[in-house]
């Protein structure tokens, strides 16, 4: 072949991008003039004027010039290599088509011509990136039969393997892609044939086949790769023996090898998932003691979560269950238990507080990541393996103060509140909101957990204690009434003497705030038209029109005969996170469901869609709820 002609047909060398998903504009080269024997000085002209177009991407201008020279040979060499020239603009501007068209017109006769080879890989090319593989690859084998330009031959074979990846043939694909490797290809197709060869050998065969290929690759390219991949997937069936025997042949030989660090990583991975049964989740709860009834409803929701009796559902979920009973040293003891001999992956519960503080902490040193379900305060700066999933006091005042500012344009608030642990705790924490949130406390009395009479501090609140002084005045007095909202953190019970006392004294016009102990039908038990327009915050409701919950719901009821609550909703999520982390994602040792936790977002729970905090805390919209004509309705 000459000078000028090998220079012609490496413009197509750069055409296979298959690798980028794309095909892009030739590489542009400077060539001689080419001198065509019987034409004219001006025809030559063109043609260089039209190559060099080409070469600075003037396609549009380039194209013309091609066209002007085949309306006026149509035949012959210069029309064949316009022809030619015509087909490569198109192959860069991805018009496929097209370029077959013009590539069809390449004149008979020219067979013999060295450059037709080219043309014909070209046409290979154009059908590949259209998707009619099978029409390529017959074009393909027929270049390869017969003598062609060394350098053509490692660009049709690539293709060849390009056709094959296309169909899914990965093996045979790998096989001329290494067969492209071998016939010396240029620099550029050279690392895009490799890249092609190593994401196959990653993600394109199973087990089988990457063992046989090792059979002929176990020394040099792409011999590194294959051993680390034969790790991974021997590691995906647990087949640890085989996996690190693999790892140790990779680590020991391929230390400047570009997967030497993955390698070091799943080797401490191995390590881990050796420690633990993928499947595998514990449970701390009370199941005897004083806490017995409360552990128990949350385990019935715990094993409906795991699905392990659901017929309907084969779950590979392995539920090994501690009984805390109540207590922290036996909370500690079987986090231990379920970690080491049981060697589960995640724990759920328990529920308490010193209970869940001994187990948290137990957790955090074991390294197992644990979901408690208990409202001690900062429970979750244990350490990062320790999350919650509960109704929390701060997460209620939140969202009561929240919506009573930003929904109701409330500013001024007041606090009636039991002067016990719950009472006292709830009170500071809305304090605090409040004045966090721009709003005002406008007065605050505590009274006995065992009062009955709530005047005296209705009175206090409402300067009516003030007004009592004057004996002499005949008139009724006057309530002095400063905020527009009464916080009570206390249960129905209580909540159903206070109500009907404000109305004695006067107190009208004033929304009662409460807390999640006001979500039951105790609440209404009694005269429920003081109570109307009250409002309180839940996570769960059971009269919610969400399709998930009502299913949830149902499905309790059958397997539970009892319709749940708070304890139920919350521990079934927390368990139903952690199975579906396991199961639906790539979590298989206890880092990876940390992880894995640390980034969920808006999962969609039966308490509505949870995000863990960077802190651990589960965090999640709460429902608002409201007294409508003497029944609880959802508001939000």
């Amino acid at each position: 072949m000459k000078k000028p002609q090998k220079i012609l047909c490496a413009l197509c060398a750069a055409l296979i991008l298959f690798a980028t998903g794309c095909a892009g504009v030739p590489i542009q080269r400077e060539s001689p003039r080419i001198v065509f024997e019987g034409m004219s000085e001006e025809v030559v002209r063109t043609f260089d004027s039209a190559n060099e177009a080409f070469r600075e991407k003037r396609f549009d201008r380039a194209m013309a010039l091609y066209e002007n020279i085949l309306e006026r040979f149509p035949s012959g060499r210069v029309a064949f290599l316009s022809h030619l020239k015509r087909g490569e603009v198109f192959i860069a501007r991805e018009e496929y088509s097209r370029a077959i068209e013009e590539l069809s017109f390449i004149p008979g006769g020219l067979e013999e011509d060295p450059i037709y080879a080219e043309a014909r890989y070209m046409l290979a090319l154009s059908y590949s990136r259209l998707g009619m593989n099978e029409t390529s690859e017959d074009i393909c084998r027929k270049l390869l039969s017969r003598k062609i330009p060394s350098y053509l031959k490692p660009e049709i074979e690539s293709l060849m393997g390009d056709n094959f990846a296309e169909s899914g043939q990965n093996r045979p694909a790998f096989n001329w892609y290494m067969e492209s490797l071998k016939s010396r290809p240029d620099t550029k197709l050279k690392e895009s044939v490799k890249k092609k060869i190593e994401d196959i050998i990653a993600y394109g065969l199973p087990l089988d086949q990457l063992q046989e290929i090792k059979k002929d690759y176990w020394w040099g390219y792409p011999s590194g790769y294959l051993f680390y991949a034969l790790a991974v997937a021997s590691c995906d069936i647990r087949n640890f023996e085989k996996a690190d025997e693999y790892l140790s042949r990779f680590l020991s030989g391929y230390g400047e090898h570009p997967l030497f660090e993955k390698g070091e990583v799943l080797h401490r991975k191995i390590a881990a998932m050796k420690l633990v049964k993928h499947y595998a989740v514990g449970c701390v709860l009370p199941l005897t003691g004083k806490y017995a009834s409360y552990g128990n409803r949350a385990l019935d929701a715990v094993i409906l979560a795991s699905g392990i009796f659901d017929p309907g559902y084969s779950s590979p979920i392995q539920l090994f269950i501690e009984d805390s009973k109540g207590d922290p040293d036996t909370a500690r003891e079987a986090v231990r238990k379920l970690a080491n001999e049981h060697h589960v992956i995640g724990i759920i519960g328990p529920l308490g507080s010193a209970a869940a503080f001994e187990a948290a902490k137990e957790a955090q040193e074991l390294g197992v990541p644990i979901i408690t379900l208990t409202q001690k305060k900062d429970i979750t700066e244990t350490g990062d393996y320790v999350f919650r999933d509960f109704l929390t006091g701060d997460m209620q005042v939140k969202a009561l103060v929240t919506y009573s500012i930003d929904n109701l344009g409330i500013k001024n608030f007041a606090i009636l509140y039991p002067d016990d642990n719950y009472g006292t705790k709830m009170m500071n924490l809305f304090w605090d909101e409040v004045l966090w949130q721009g709003g005002q406390i406008r007065g605050a009395e505590s009274y006995s957990s065992k009062q009955t009479d709530f005047g005296k501090e209705i009175k206090a609140l409402t300067g009516l204690n003030l007004s009592g002084k004057d004996k002499k005045s005949e008139e009724k007095p006057i309530p002095i009434v400063g905020f527009d909202v009464l916080f009570i953190p206390d249960s129905c019970s209580t909540v159903n003497m206070i109500a009907p006392q404000l109305a004695f004294y006067d107190i009208t016009g004033v929304r009662l705030l409460g807390t999640s102990i006001w979500n039951s039908p105790d609440l209404l038990k009694k005269d429920s038209k003081y109570l109307e327009g009250a409002i309180f915050t839940d996570c769960f409701f059971l009269d919610s029109v969400r399709p998930e919950v009502r299913t949830f719901i149902d499905r309790f009821y059958v397997a539970c005969g009892r319709e749940p609550g708070d304890m139920e909703a919350l521990a079934y999520d927390a368990t139903k996170i952690m199975a579906d982390l396991i199961t639906e994602d790539v979590v298989e040792t206890r880092d990876e469901l940390k992880d894995s936790l640390l980034h969920l977002k808006n999962y969609p729970g039966i308490t509505g869609l949870t995000s863990f905090s960077g802190t651990g805390d589960a965090e999640k919209p709460l429902h608002m709820l409201t007294v409508i004509d003497g029944e609880i309705v959802q508001i939000k």
